[in-house]
């Protein structure tokens, strides 16, 4: 017996500041759906919304605690845990000086001094978020979450679960680098540092993948160097790479989200110490580099899950 055709569809949009794009073997009106759900993360979780619960509990910061709907309060424990276990090197208060010193998604991007960093260093602390029940609370006044760094992953997870309950066999979603694939051996193309086309090709399992990556080049202020992704502890940049890309099979799309933005403050010999399974490009030979958790699967710059 043949197996019944299934049209795969495809719908792009722009949610929290970047592209999306969302494929599956479903109608129209299922995709339409996942885009508003999308949509609909971005207005609880966008800390440049001042409308969002991320604005409200960083305008309560030191005053009182904030009800949050079971699915934000899920994301940011969960950024508090990865932020526990790397140490620091993700650290979802990191907002007082993302979008506050440095101004990144404001439009009023700057370089602060080294007086101006010092003195809000110590309001990054990841211990000082404080959650029970359905309430979240930053226990200093002037602290900030920022969740740049794990709800794109987040809402590609959730994005994809939800049209495979929906009876797709077949899905991919990406928001801004942050990926989710299942149902075919879908063939990624990773971006090229210096924005002349792509760097290599990733070709996915069959079952559950996902592949995040972060860069120099997306956010940064007159050069490369002042890149939006900063190391918590200094408040600065580290400037180990251009490119950074994990990939894990399964869905685990705010933890790799997480992990790709703690691994940008590692060298390539201490990324191990969070996960095996990367490919960088190093400043500033352009190196590429690849943990052993994917070696065997590259063929130049193309890599093949098995």
């Amino acid at each position: 017996m043949l197996g019944v055709f299934r049209k795969l569809r495809e719908l792009r949009g722009t949610v929290m500041s970047t592209e999306i794009l969302i494929k599956g073997d479903l109608g129209k009106n299922l995709l339409e759906e996942a885009y508003a759900m999308a949509r609909d993360y971005e207005r609880k979780l966008s800390a440049y919304r001042e409308d969002s619960f991320i604005s409200k509990i960083n305008r309560y910061a030191g005053i009182s605690p904030v009800r949050c709907p079971l699915d934000v309060v899920e994301l940011i424990k969960e950024a508090v845990e990865i932020a526990r276990e790397t140490g620091g090197l993700f650290d979802p208060t990191v907002g007082v000086l993302t979008q506050g010193l440095y101004g990144f998604g404001t439009g009023k991007e700057r370089i602060p001094s080294p007086s101006e960093l010092e003195k809000l260093r110590r309001l990054v602390n990841y211990g000082k978020v404080k959650i029970k029940g359905n309430e979240v609370f930053l226990e200093e006044e002037g602290m900030r979450l920022d969740l740049g760094g794990i709800a794109k992953g987040w809402t590609s997870q959730k994005l994809a679960e939800f049209l495979i309950d929906m009876g797709a066999t077949e899905v991919l979603v990406s928001i801004g680098g942050e990926i989710c694939t299942f149902g075919r051996r879908w063939k990624i193309a990773i971006k090229s540092p210096d924005g002349k086309g792509h760097m290599g090709v990733i070709e996915t399992k069959e079952g559950k993948t996902t592949i995040s990556t972060s860069g120099d080049y997306e956010r940064f202020i007159g050069s490369k160097e002042i890149h939006h992704i900063l190391n918590p502890e200094k408040g600065s940049q580290e400037n180990f790479y251009s490119s950074l890309t994990l990939v894990e099979d399964d869905f685990c799309g705010a933890r790799l989200d997480a992990l790709a933005t703690a691994s940008f403050n590692l060298p390539p010999d201490k990324i191990s110490s969070l996960t095996d399974s990367f490919i960088v490009i190093k400043k500033p030979e352009g190196e590429l580099v690849v943990g052993s958790g994917l070696k065997g699967k590259v063929r130049g710059v193309y890599l093949i899950l098995s």
